[in-house]
C-alpha cells in the first residue's frame, strides 16, 4: 500500500460524460499530453469515502445480487445465473489482461462489492458519487436501443500514478462512476452483446474518452496518417509511453482524425461509440476485445513498469523494457 493521503476540505469536483472511444482520448488533458483524469493509485479519501485503486476498484450491481441485476433487463434468451456472472466478471477482467503484443501488465484490480454497498444513481445519463466506486445500474433511457452511458465525477486532487510518480502534474482524481445500461422493455440484449457493451463502458469509467467527440482533448497516437488509417490506427504504441511521466512520452502526440478514418473497416476498436468494434476481426464473442489502442491508453492512464513477456521483441521493445527496469529503481514526483 502506498502512503495514505486525505482529500483537502475544499475540492473542485467536475462532472464528465465518459463516452465511447477509439484510440487515445482522455478527459481533462492539459497541453499536448499532460494532465488527465484517472483513479488515484494511492489511498485517497473524499467526503468520508475511499476513492482509489488502493485495495481494488469496488463495483456494485443494482439490487445487490446477480439475480436481481440480471432480471432488470430483457433478453433474447434468458442467461443462467452462472453465465451472467461469468459475463460480468469477464468484462472487468478484460481490462486486467496482459497486452499480448508488448507484454505490459497492469495493477488494475476490481472487487465485487454488491453484497455490502448499495448502488445510488440518479437515472440514465447521470452520476451520483455515492455507492461503490463504480455503480452498475439499470435505467430506462426512454427508447428501445441497446445502449448505455457512463459518467464520472473527478476532483482537482493530483494523483499518484500506478508507476509510483506522486502528485502527477495537472491530473485529477476520479471519485465515482455510474454505468447506466438501458433497461427499457424494448431493449433486448444477447448475453454476448451485453458483455461487450459493459466492457466498453468500464473503459469510460477508467477515464478513456470518445474518439468521435475528442474535441479539445485531442486524439493521442504515435503515427496517425489520414492516408493509411488502417495501418496507423491499429499498430501497438504502448511501449512509447513514459511510465513515470506520460506527458513526456517521446513519439506520442495529439491528432485530429476524421470520423471516416475512425470507421475504416478493419480498425475495429472496442471503444468506438457506434458498433463497439464488433466485426469479423473483433467478434462480439471475443471476451478480451481490447485492441492495441485500448492497451496503449491503459498504459497511458495507468502506467506499469512491468512486462510479462514480449513474444517477438523488436529493438524498440528491448530498449523500452530496459528503461522500464532501470526506472524501477526510482520514484519521482511530477513537476
Amino acid at each position: 500500500m502506498l502512503g495514505k493521503k486525505l482529500a483537502s476540505a475544499i475540492t473542485l469536483t467536475i462532472s464528465l460524460l465518459s463516452l465511447p472511444t477509439t484510440a487515445g482520448v482522455i478527459f481533462g488533458s492539459v497541453g499536448d499530453l499532460g494532465g488527465g483524469y484517472r483513479w488515484d493509485a494511492d489511498y485517497y479519501e473524499i467526503g468520508g469515502r475511499e476513492r482509489s485503486l488502493d485495495g481494488g476498484l469496488r463495483y456494485s450491481m443494482q439490487g445487490g445480487s446477480l439475480t436481481t441485476y440480471r432480471d432488470l433487463f430483457s433478453w433474447d434468451i434468458s442467461p443462467t445465473l452462472e453465465a451472467f456472472g461469468i459475463t460480468i466478471r469477464q468484462a472487468f477482467n478484460a481490462w486486467q489482461s496482459v497486452d499480448p503484443v508488448t507484454g505490459l501488465t497492469t495493477s488494475l484490480n476490481f472487487v465485487d462489492d454488491s453484497a455490502t454497498t448499495q448502488v445510488i444513481g440518479n437515472g440514465f445519463g447521470t452520476v451520483n458519487i455515492n455507492g461503490a466506486e463504480i455503480d452498475l445500474l439499470a435505467s430506462n433511457a426512454g427508447d428501445s436501443i441497446t445502449r448505455a452511458t457512463s459518467y464520472f465525477n473527478a476532483s482537482g486532487h493530483e494523483v499518484t500514478l500506478t508507476s509510483g510518480t506522486t502528485n502527477y502534474s495537472n491530473s485529477g482524481a476520479i471519485i465515482g462512476a455510474d454505468i447506466n445500461i438501458n433497461n427499457n422493455q424494448g431493449a433486448i440484449y444477447s448475453l454476448d452483446f451485453f458483455g461487450r457493451l459493459l466492457t466498453h463502458e468500464i473503459g469510460h469509467a477508467l477515464g478513456l474518452g470518445d474518439v468521435e467527440f475528442y474535441g479539445s482533448n485531442g486524439f493521442i497516437d504515435d503515427n496517425y496518417d489520414a492516408n493509411d488509417p488502417l495501418g496507423t490506427l491499429t499498430n501497438s504504441w504502448g511501449l512509447l509511453v513514459d511510465p513515470l511521466n506520460p506527458a513526456a512520452s517521446v513519439g506520442l502526440k495529439k491528432f485530429t482524425p476524421s470520423i471516416s478514418a475512425i470507421k475504416t473497416p478493419g480498425v475495429n476498436l472496442l471503444m468506438e461509440s457506434q458498433g463497439l468494434g464488433i466485426a469479423a476481426g473483433n467478434p462480439v464473442t471475443n471476451k478480451v476485445p481490447l485492441t492495441n489502442d485500448e492497451y496503449g491508453m491503459r498504459q497511458f492512464l495507468y502506467p506499469t513498469l512491468y512486462a510479462a513477456k514480449v513474444p517477438e521483441p523488436s529493438s524498440l521493445a528491448i530498449f523500452s523494457l530496459a528503461i522500464f527496469f532501470f526506472l524501477r529503481r526510482s520514484k519521482v514526483t511530477s513537476n
